[in-house]
């Protein structure tokens, strides 16, 4: 082994006739091997590094939460720390930063290893959004609509959280996504509720389930969580001025009890739901809907059992606890209810969903219209083909 003068802590070997030259600054350290012979240009940039302590090829790692000022990754770490971010429920917090950790990681050129993450928020503009949303649209237009409602709470924090960039600059504004209606929890026909019915007698737990999710309209969570507690008798003045003892549900909708305690809601009891609760054990209290063996179902093995008992009924797949809501609803549009009272009634935070409901009855409302427009129409022609020819005497 020999050791260079001019290079402390380089030594070489010889193997095979080749000399081989190391860097070991003491015993215990690890061996660097360094490139070609003491005055070359490899030899000299390795022995530097290694002395240096930066030996080998450099390795950048991202330090976690890692962000610079005025980009998409500092938006999405302010963003965690707002009042509105506290008040989503923690799956709707983990689907949202899942989304943005996704737009964060994408390349701004596929020719660059630049990510959005450390991007001037000012630097995207309406163009470059909307060729990352249609990148992702063409194969998923769901994920494509959530992806860009992620992008603008990163640019509703540049806007209206750290003022980076004005209300009208925001890239957004012009780029809707459009998915189409689903047809998943379709609503339960008449004669799929009759099937059901027919197979289910009152008081048994699917017979409960079904009255519950229809005549009450409410989703899974409510259902299942609904108690006996919840059922009160109170004196209602009627709008034309007659007092009545009314029995209704009186509870807080799970969803967004988190964000303002959810949607408070007052369901009178119709009669055919009264009929289903009439023999149901009252003594014990706790929830409404108990299994056989008196306990109560969770939220989401109702959806499971829902499939079983209408598999029992002989229906089809995809009948669905969901779709009583949606069969409540539509029965609401179809008796003519205006559309801010089945808001109310189904406890929807817009009118969007409700408006829906109501387009569709009105639908039908007009090609019913249109069909008696035509028998009458064609009626009276009949009657005029069935009138005499008037006979003229002079």
């Amino acid at each position: 082994m020999a050791k260079h003068p001019d290079y402390p802590g380089a030594s070489s070997r010889v193997v095979n006739g080749k000399e081989y030259w190391r860097f070991r600054a003491n015993r215990h350290a690890q061996q660097i091997t360094l490139p070609g012979r003491p005055g070359d240009e490899m030899f000299e940039t390795a022995y530097h590094r290694a002395v240096e302590g930066c030996a080998g090829k450099a390795v950048i790692v991202d330090l976690p939460g890692r962000a610079l000022p005025r980009t998409f990754g500092q938006a999405a770490r302010r963003l965690e720390t707002t009042m509105e971010w506290a008040e989503f429920d923690p799956a709707t917090q983990a689907k949202n930063r899942s989304l943005i950790e996704r737009f964060l990681n994408m390349p701004v050129d596929p020719k660059y290893a630049l990510r959005w993450r450390d991007v001037p928020v000012e630097y995207l503009d309406a163009d470059k959004l909307r060729a990352i949303i249609e990148g992702i649209f063409k194969t998923n237009r769901t994920v494509a609509k959530h992806l860009l409602v992620a992008v603008k709470k990163l640019l509703w924090v540049a806007t209206e959280v750290e003022k980076w960039i004005k209300p009208q600059d925001d890239p957004s504004l012009s780029i809707r996504v459009r998915v189409p209606k689903s047809t998943r929890n379709p609503a339960w026909p008449i004669a799929i509720r009759e099937k059901y019915e027919e197979r289910h007698p009152i008081g048994s737990p699917a017979r409960t389930c079904f009255a519950l999710g229809f005549w009450l309209g409410n989703r899974r969570g409510d259902i299942a969580d609904l108690e006996w507690d919840d059922l009160v008798a109170e004196e209602i003045e009627l709008f034309d001025g007659s007092l009545e003892l009314i029995e209704a549900f009186d509870f807080r909708q799970k969803k967004n009890r988190n964000r303002h305690g959810g949607r408070e809601m007052f369901i009178p009891v119709v009669d055919k739901l009264a009929i289903s609760l009439e023999p149901l054990d009252r003594s014990k209290g706790g929830t409404v809907l108990k299994n056989a063996y008196g306990k109560s179902f969770s939220e989401k093995s109702l959806t499971g059992m829902m499939q079983h008992w209408t598999r029992q009924a002989g229906i089809p797949d995809g009948y669905t606890l969901h779709g009583l809501r949606r069969t409540f609803g539509t029965y609401l549009a179809e008796c003519n209810i205006q559309a801010r009272a089945i808001m109310d009634a189904m406890g929807h935070s817009s009118m969007t969903v409700t408006d829906e409901y109501v387009r569709d009855a009105n639908k039908k409302r007009i090609a019913v219209d249109i069909a008696r427009a035509i028998n009458q129409r064609e009626e009276k022609r009949d009657q005029m083909r069935r009138r005499a020819a008037l006979r003229i005497v002079r």
